[in-house]
């Protein structure tokens, strides 16, 4: 089994840590953030913690689930991204995970006002050789751009409390933090 690959980013948030965790921990906020999902719907009886369950549903890559697979209070939570029994495709498994932390950058005096949103896709693809290949050329690099665009639109999206939409994504990238 080849070595997974994990892509990172990371955005500013103006907003302290904790109001910033009560918004994460509401599943079906990714439907305001998150590039191209039209919506997001919990299917379990969980709203939220490990088991919590919900389908997304992408204008191009139609509707898959995003199970908790783990959840640490107040700080972050994994979802794996799945189609029923099977990874979603193009993977053969992927994870992603959202994590809050203090702002890199915040003195003693201001520590509790700002953070950051550090987002990652750990994947591996299927296909062997070709798919390292594939991601090499490819898939990492789009997965990558896709991983930074939700950090930015997240932060945006909690500044603001809007759906972002499309048209400011190209600025919001220059928002983005080294990872």
């Amino acid at each position: 089994m080849s070595t997974p690959t994990v892509v990172r980013a990371a955005a500013p948030i103006p907003l302290p840590l904790d109001v910033c965790w009560q918004k994460l921990r509401d599943l079906t906020r990714a439907r305001d953030y998150v590039p191209g999902l039209r919506d997001s719907v919990i299917r379990t009886e969980r709203k939220e913690g490990v088991g919590a369950s919900r389908v997304v549903s992408h204008a191009q890559f139609g509707d898959m689930d995003e199970t908790v697979i783990a959840w640490d209070e107040g700080v972050g939570l994994t979802v794996r991204l799945h189609q029923g029994d099977r990874p979603a495709r193009p993977f053969a498994e992927a994870a992603f995970r959202y994590e809050l932390r203090p702002a890199r950058d915040a003195g003693a005096a201001d520590a509790s006002g700002r953070c950051e949103i550090h987002t990652s896709l750990t994947y591996r693809l299927p296909w062997g050789l070709l798919g390292r290949l594939l991601d090499r050329l490819l898939f990492r690099r789009l997965f990558r751009r896709n991983v930074e665009d939700v950090a930015v639109c997240l932060a945006e999206n909690y500044r603001t409390d809007a759906k972002v939409p499309p048209s400011a994504i190209r600025g919001l990238r220059a928002n983005r933090l080294p990872a």
